[in-house]
């Protein structure tokens, strides 16, 4: 019925339509009498003046309008037939960024922080401009937990506002949860066809689970993980900050001593190299751009075309 039908949901309104012409049927002659006798009392007077020896259309009109509303229903159920086939571009990869947006981002041993450097490459890569790309981008971010920020969308503006409104400490579960990330990431994409990617984002510290533990996952539904891994091992404190951007000093433990963060790369750069991904290490002098790059080939709109079946709208015919 798809087949044949673009809209076959409309087909329902022959059964209501139907039901309310039986309905009518039988209750249009009863309230016509009603009304007649109501205006005329005599039985008689109201058998002459409604016999009328003239031609009776009624039965006319209503078959007229049944069939008014059988083909109005017909051509909003969109009859299509017949096929021709068309050039079509071919979409991309399908990439989700996973962000990690933990206190440790916040760290400014990455000018002017891990979490804002990394922020400005992933825009000028993937969002800079608000046109539309041929792959699909999507946004999830975490801490102590996973969230989806973006789905997959070929608006790149749409990617650039969702990162505007992300930042270390916006998310209500504190901590850092790398593979709560992943999962969020691989249950999107395992519902998509073409190129699977994902974009690690983080400085590899980890507080929750093992990253490591979705290789098995990712293999499984073809997904390959790139890392653009931010920070430096040798410890940083993690600034504070109000509302408006005072800083307040450095976090610091229950014992009032002063939190260090160390970007650790064991852990996600063997899952990257398991998966086929690229690693990509920022620092100050580091420009990733290229490499970003690489992670995402567009087809050319030009060559890489597709041969699709698209079948022919009738609707006009009824």
């Amino acid at each position: 019925m798809t087949d044949l039908f673009a809209f076959p949901q409309f087909l329902w309104f022959f059964l209501y339509g139907g039901i309310l012409a039986l309905a009518a049927l039988r209750w249009l002659p009863r309230k016509r009498n009603r009304l007649l006798a109501r205006l005329i009392a005599s039985h008689t007077l109201r058998s002459l003046l409604a016999s009328g020896r003239g031609l009776d259309l009624r039965g006319s009109k209503a078959w007229l309008l049944t069939a008014a509303l059988f083909f109005s229903v017909l051509a909003l159920a969109g009859p299509q037939w017949g096929a021709r086939l068309e050039k079509t571009p071919l979409l991309g990869n399908n990439l989700i960024i996973v962000m990690d947006v933990s206190d440790s981002m916040l760290a400014q041993d990455i000018k002017p922080s891990r979490f804002e450097r990394a922020k400005f490459e992933i825009i000028s890569a993937y969002a800079k401009s608000s046109a539309q790309a041929l792959s699909r981008l999507g946004l999830v971010t975490f801490a102590g937990r996973a969230y989806l920020q973006c789905p997959l969308t070929l608006d790149a503006g749409a990617l650039r506002l969702a990162f505007e409104t992300v930042a270390p400490g916006s998310l209500p579960h504190p901590g850092t949860n790398i593979a709560a990330g992943l999962k969020t990431a691989q249950n999107l994409l395992s519902k998509v066809a073409g190129a699977r990617d994902v974009l690690l984002v983080t400085d590899g510290e980890n507080h929750e689970g093992d990253a490591r533990s979705m290789t098995g996952p990712l293999l499984k539904n073809r997904i390959r993980v790139s890392t653009l891994w931010v920070g430096s091992p040798e410890g940083e404190p993690i600034p504070l900050k109000d509302e408006n951007g005072n800083f307040l000093g450095y976090k610091k433990n229950r014992e009032d001593k002063t939190v260090l963060t160390r970007a650790k790369a064991d852990s996600v750069e063997e899952l990257t190299a398991k998966t086929g991904g690229r690693f990509i290490r920022l620092d100050n002098s580091a420009d990733p751009q290229a490499e970003l790059g690489s992670i995402v080939k567009n087809p050319d709109s030009k060559k890489d075309k597709g041969i699709r079946t698209r079948l022919q709208n009738r609707f006009q015919i009824p």
